[in-house]
């Protein structure tokens, strides 16, 4: 029992948490650098897998050390997590059977789940302001990932991370210079969603706001 106190004492734990943290920030940064066809891609692999072989460790130490395990898989960040632990399994699974080119597409889907866990950064102490700004700024660079997954080989205006992000962030404000277009069926509904998510938070917004200045009157 000492034993397992030890593994599982808050500095023990924070320890993980942060180096989970930095194996995350690592899959971004390499991520971004993969959309433009470095010579040191094979690095870059190596890399991921070494953060991913972290994060599927940090996922099950903290699910075997949770005293509630079924609320701990209810999480949605811990879903988050067992999605991309899931899929870095059967890329072990599938790596010798399967060719480079679909490893590497595999690879690339991880690395986008896995961006789906800075997410949890909205959740920092910051003023109204700054926190509207770091989650438009995350979900934008999450959907430009799974843009450029879509539109890459096929769209010739989307060749790097850069042009996704530029296309995403263009279309969800609805400015639509129309310079790039989706070509893909996949990417028509990304954008898709992604507009109709913007507007339907905007019109919540307002709809508060009406309430708000409603039971206001309503009190004078």
């Amino acid at each position: 029992m000492p034993k397992l106190f030890n593994i599982y004492s808050p500095r023990v734990f924070k320890i993980v948490e942060i180096i989970g943290l930095l194996c995350t920030f690592e899959i971004l940064v390499s991520f971004v650098l993969s959309t433009y066809n470095p010579p040191y891609e094979n690095i870059l692999i190596k890399l991921d897998f070494i953060s991913l072989s972290f994060l599927t460790f940090e996922f099950f130490y903290k699910l075997f050390g949770a005293r509630d395990k079924f609320k701990f898989l209810k999480n949605i960040y811990n879903i988050i997590d067992a999605i991309v632990v899931g899929a870095f399994v059967l890329y072990l699974l599938q790596i010798t059977s399967t060719t480079a080119f679909v490893s590497l597409r595999l690879i690339n889907t991880i690395r986008v789940l896995v961006l789906l866990r800075i997410i949890k950064l909205r959740h920092i102490n910051l003023s109204h302001e700054t926190l509207n700004f770091i989650t438009i700024l995350i979900f934008s660079f999450i959907l430009s990932c799974f843009i450029w997954l879509a539109e890459n080989g096929v769209n010739p205006k989307i060749n790097n991370f850069a042009d996704a992000f530029y296309f995403t962030v263009i279309s969800i404000t609805t400015i639509g210079y129309g310079d790039i277009t989706p070509q893909t069926m996949w990417g028509k509904m990304i954008i898709v969603f992604a507009v109709l998510y913007i507007i339907s938070g905007l019109i919540s917004k307002v709809q508060k706001i009406i309430s708000y200045e409603i039971e206001k009157r309503e009190k004078k």
